[in-house]
């Protein structure tokens, strides 16, 4: 469906069910803020979620949260989400973050994090890999990754100290901005990618969007204008 975005190397696994909408259900937020349930119910019954999508009130933060049922729908200061339950649809909403799906089809384990500027600084992706092995005993090389569009480093610029934030943050890490005269550009999935590996993840095993949020219309995108308008990616076990 033109609609409906799905990432490939998801879509091998029947035992779970993924999908990212969007500007075709509108936005996933009101324009007070808060979650639109009516237009989440109706992308989740295009695609058959078994229940109503369970979301989180996204705080550019680390904290992850364990999902063992769906009797609360909204997480308060939360950006990731883990369960081994089947039925329960785990929820992030972005316009320029990074969304990353986890799924690990040996523990039959997902995840999802809402990864942005501020997330990836302060060590999400750590953070959710640290939790999804201490609490199912993940191994890392068994963990698949997904990432929904997102914004491009050619789109996503920032100031001089955000660099330097990043360069002493993460050492290590290669090719994570560009510098066009004194205009810096940040590789948000770049980042993210160098994360993912440092922590175990197989380069195989990760499948990042090239679809740049801004550029493509079809997408919301907090850079483009689209201040409170965003949409949601969604898996579950099924």
């Amino acid at each position: 469906m033109l609609n409906i975005y799905k990432i490939e190397i998801l879509n091998h696994y029947p035992r779970i069910k993924h999908a990212i909408s969007t500007k075709a259900f509108g936005s996933m937020k009101k324009e007070d803020g808060s979650l639109n349930f009516a237009n989440l119910l109706k992308f989740a019954k295009t695609q058959n979620f078994p229940s109503m999508p369970i979301c989180i009130n996204q705080v550019h933060g680390t904290t992850i949260a364990v999902i063992e049922n769906n009797r609360e729908l909204i997480l308060p200061k939360t950006d990731g989400m883990i369960t081994n339950k089947k039925g329960l649809p785990l929820t992030i909403v972005t316009g320029d973050c990074l969304p990353i799906l986890f799924y690990d089809p040996k523990n039959e384990v997902i995840g999802v994090a809402h990864a942005g500027r501020k997330g990836l600084a302060a060590g999400i992706i750590a953070r959710i890999l640290s939790h999804l092995q201490s609490t199912f005993e993940v191994n890392p090389k068994d963990i698949i990754i997904g990432v929904g569009p997102s914004i491009e480093k050619n789109c996503y610029e920032v100031d001089e100290g955000i660099i330097n934030e990043f360069q002493t943050g993460f050492p290590d890490f290669t090719d994570i901005f560009s510098q066009k005269e004194k205009r810096y550009f940040l590789d948000l999935r770049a980042v993210a990618m160098q994360s993912l590996l440092k922590e175990g993840i197989l380069k195989q095993h990760i499948e990042i969007s090239d679809i740049c949020t801004k550029c493509d219309e079809r997408f919301y995108s907090y850079r483009r204008g689209d201040r409170r308008k965003v949409f949601a990616s969604v898996i579950s076990l099924i």
